[in-house]
Order: C-alpha cells, then structure tokens, then sequence
C-alpha cells in the first residue's frame, strides 16, 4: 500500500511539474492576428499594416513613443536642441547591438561571386553611420518611402526627394561612432515624433548592399535592433517574433514569443479573441458589443474612422471644385441611416483619435439647390466632361446602398443627370477607393495617424496616402508653414484653416465617425496600440 501510494505522489508531483511548465510556456507567449498579408519587413518602404506591425517591433530608432505616447530615449540615451530648433544632437547608447540570424550568416556569407558576401567579422555595433545611412534611404527617390517626405525639414530633404541634390547633401552627419547631428532647414514643432517613425529607423550599410536589392524581403535579409526579432516568417500565414537575446535598452520585452498570424477573413477576429486564439486584436464597433460588460476583456476605442462622401479630385470631372461645390451644395445628409454602433454625425473631419485634439467646428456648404445648379453651370462651362447628359457612379458598401441610393435620387433630380450605385462588400469597396477607382464613394476611412499635421499632410499634394487626388498649392503652404517656434494657439489655426479649406472645397463631405476597437483577451494586459499598424508587445503578459 505504501508503494502505491509513493507511485502515486510521484505522478501526481510530475503532472503538477508538467502542468507549471505548460503554463508557463503559455505565458510567455502572444498570439495576434492581421488582415493584411506580409509584404517586405523593410522599415524605409514598408506598406501594409501587418508588416509595420512588425517593424515596429523589431527595430528601434533614435527616439519612440512610450505606452503613454511621450517620446522618450531609445536608440539615443540622450538628446540636444540648438536654442534655434533648427539642430538636434543625439547620443547614442554604446551596447545596441544589431542581431544577425544564422539564416542570414550562411545566405550572405557565401562566397559565390553571384551573391554580396558579408565581410569576415561583421561589425554589429549600431553605430550613427546606420542612422545616418537610414535617414538618407529614406529621403532618397530610389527608395519611394511613402514616408520619407515626413522628413522634409531635414536640410536639403525636399531637393533630395524631388531630384535636386544627392543624398550626401542631407543634412544629417555621424559626428563620432556615436553621436548624430541633424540640421533642419526651419522648425518642425513635430520633428521628434516623425523621428518615431520607421522611415527614420537605422540601417547598416555593409549588410543592405550584401542583400543585392533583396533587404527586407525574407529572413536571410534582415536585420533587427529592437526588443523582438523575426524568427520565422511564412509568407501569407505567420511571423513567430523572438525576444531579441542582443536587446539592452529600456523596452525590454515581458514575454518571450509573438506569434503574427495573417488571417484572411477580418469576421473571424472577434470570436477567436474570445476563444482565447487570439490574445488581442482590432474589431468593429458592432462585433466589440459582444464583449461589452464582459469581465477579464479590454477595450480602447478608437473614434478613428470616418465615413462621408469622398470626391476623385483625380477623375475627369471633379478635378474641378465647382463641380465638387454642385455636389456638396446639394448633399442632405438627413437621408443617411446609420447602424446604432456608429458614434455620432459629424461636421468635421478631424477625429478625437488624433491627438492634440482640438475644437473647432468649420463651416459646411450649405444645402442650397439653387447655388448647387449654379456652381454646375460653372462646372460645364469649364469643362467639356461635365454635360447634363453625364453619368457619375457612386461608390458604397452593401449596408449603405439604401441611403446612399436616396441620396442619389436627390442628384438626379437637381441636376438631372445619371447617377448609378456601385455596391460592394466594405472590404472589395476600400480596395477599389484606396486605388482611386472611384469617382465619388461613401465609405468609411481610418485615420490611422497619431499626430494632426500627420492627418493633415495626407492632403497634400505630393502625398502617398492622398486617396483624393487634392492638390492645392495654398493648402501645401499652409502646413509648410507649421514651425517649433509656433505656439500652440498659432498651431491650431493652422489646422482650423487646412480642415476648412478641404471642406470649403469640396473634398469631403464628412457625415459621421465609428469607433474601432482595441480588446485585450481575457486576463491579458500590457500590450497597447497607437493604430493598427501601430501595436506593441513588449509589455504584454498574462494576469
């Protein structure tokens, strides 16, 4: 009997070493999902969501945003500014590290003569010659950052962008192994979150040439300085993060593993957080009811989507702004009927997700049949596109084709033209507009910028993520114009007078916001977002 009994605390004390092992390996690892699949990994060009999901995480630049959204020391431990604002200079920590994984050791390494070996020794110190070399990709035409022009006030980085001047000319130098020097061509009151940014991450030099125009794409091309690193990477299925064994700054990460699983039905995230699949991830205002009042989830909205009807400032016809006035001046947003889910109608186009936050209401066009048939008679005189036999499509997504349809009645009826309804699922709908494909839309558009100017320079001409094709040189000027040595007041008139500007013309016609949805899993705490493609985890964990 006492054998047995032996035997028996003997198993019980394995299954309960067995079981505190399975829980900690559970504890130490994060599962998020992504709606995007991966493109390259590489900071200064990356695009979709889910690849600067991991960027984010893998690489560290010269200054981050902390969970509160303060800027705060990362690469550099210290920084200075001229009394000027035009010169910033950083000190570097002298322990970061880049991690190189075997995978790229033995791909870069080889000595065929068709591939870039990697020197003997590999100097794996981060050094101000990465930042430097970054900042100059970055602003470098070849590279086609989408966000490279966010660096503009670095000296020479608009001729730089526009073909003028050589990379050389920017005006960022390596002082020393660690110290970096940038001078501004005038004051950016922003400059030091657009430094948070991943085009402004480092790069070293010896290993982007090593890859032959492939950095970034694979593993065996990659390079990480940040609190996680990519261990493995499945084209359209996951990325397994590591925590990154060289990391010695401050952000060290709580848990071990993160695994990145792109899914391709956006629907499906909801249920499997509640499942417990998911740790955390982004829903919609309506799938997020579900958890309301739920113990153990988190949520954090974000009042970051706006829905209103949009105008292709690019197309044939509302390139011109009477055109676009006609449209507006005969818009009744009283036809629209939103689910319950969406917050609140609207008259601006700024977001409260956008911070400062400021408030300010513009001024619409007004409903006005009378001066909307007028402002169409201007239009046809100017432009032998716009005809009272015309027709103009209308972009929206199935659960608004009801209102959306009403509305166009309207049109008709003013103008006496033809105007036909595109309905499309909303995910086969914001394909089409992001690509331009569209002359008017009603759909809704994240605002995935944490910063005013940010949203507002989305708007300019030359910007990557201007869906609208706005281009106005007196609206370009206006953000120019921003400066450090602005007060806050003298900021926000900017911002009141660019927000006005893009209704006044025509541009949107916003109607009202809906609110996305940030839950942490039941008991998971720690990991905070600034957007969706903005996602932290190096604080995440379980309670």
């Amino acid at each position: 009997m006492k054998k047995i009994v032996s035997w028996a605390l003997v198993l019980l004390l394995i299954a309960a070493v067995f079981s505190s092992c399975q829980k900690e390996e559970e504890e130490t690892q994060l599962y998020y999902p992504v709606t995007q699949d991966f493109d390259t990994i590489d900071p200064q060009i990356v695009s979709a969501d889910s690849s600067k999901l991991i960027a984010y995480n893998c690489y560290e630049g010269l200054v981050r945003l902390d969970e509160n959204g303060k800027i705060v020391a990362a690469g550099a431990d210290s920084w200075t500014v001229s009394d000027d604002s035009l010169v910033y200079t950083f000190s570097l920590r002298k322990d970061a590290r880049w991690y190189l994984t075997n995978t790229s050791k033995e791909e870069l390494s080889d000595a065929d003569a068709s591939k870039s070996a990697l020197p003997a020794g590999f100097d794996d110190r981060v050094t101000a010659k990465d930042y430097v070399f970054g900042l100059r990709r970055a602003v470098d035409p070849a590279t086609a950052s989408a966000d490279g022009k966010y660096l503009s006030a670095i000296r020479n980085a608009s001729d730089i962008l526009s073909g003028k001047k050589q990379t050389s000319e920017l005006g960022v130098v390596a002082l020393d192994e660690y110290t970096v020097q940038i001078t501004l061509d005038y004051a950016d009151p922003d400059f030091l979150y657009y430094l948070t940014r991943l085009a402004a991450m480092p790069c070293n030099e010896t290993f982007f040439n090593a890859c032959r125009g492939r950095y970034g794409l694979a593993m065996e091309y990659m390079l990480c300085n940040g609190v996680y690193m990519v261990y493995r990477w499945t084209q359209g299925s996951v990325v397994r993060l590591e925590k990154n064994p060289l990391y010695t700054g401050d952000a060290k990460a709580k848990n071990d593993r993160v695994w990145v699983y792109y899914v391709e039905d956006a629907s499906t995230v909801a249920s499997k957080i509640k499942s417990g699949t998911y740790d955390a991830g982004y829903v919609s205002a309506g799938e997020a009811e579900a958890f309301q009042g739920k113990k153990g989830y988190t949520l954090t909205p974000r009042n970051d989507i706006l829905w209103g009807y949009w105008f292709n400032n690019r197309s044939d016809k509302f390139a011109l702004t009477e055109l676009r006035e006609a449209f507006a001046a005969s818009t009744d947003k009283s036809v629209l009927t939103p689910p319950s889910y969406i917050a609140q109608s609207t008259d601006r186009i700024v977001t409260d997700a956008l911070s400062p936050y400021y408030d300010y209401t513009p001024s619409p066009i007004a409903y006005d049949e009378k001066a909307a048939g007028e402002s169409y008679k201007a239009a046809m005189e100017k432009n032998e596109n716009v005809t009272a036999s015309m027709t103009v499509t209308v972009l929206t997504s199935d659960d608004f084709a009801e209102s959306v349809t009403k509305q166009i009645q309207i049109w008709q009826r003013v103008f006496g033209v033809d105007v036909k309804i595109r309905t499309e699922s909303r995910e086969d709908a914001q394909k089409l507009f992001a690509a331009g494909d569209f002359e008017i839309a009603f759909l809704p558009v994240s605002v995935e910028a944490t910063n005013t100017a940010e949203f507002f320079r989305t708007f300019t001409t030359d910007s990557t993520y201007n869906v609208t094709g706005y281009a106005n040189p007196n609206y370009d000027a206006l953000l120019s114009s921003l400066s450090d040595t602005m007060t806050d007041e003298e900021q926000t008139e900017v911002y009141k007078s660019c927000e006005q500007s893009l209704i006044s013309h025509g541009v949107v016609i916003p109607a009202f916001t809906e609110a996305s949805y940030f839950i942490l899993g039941e008991n998971v705490t720690g990991i905070y977002s600034f957007s969706k493609n903005e996602v932290y985890f190096r604080n995440g964990y379980f309670v």
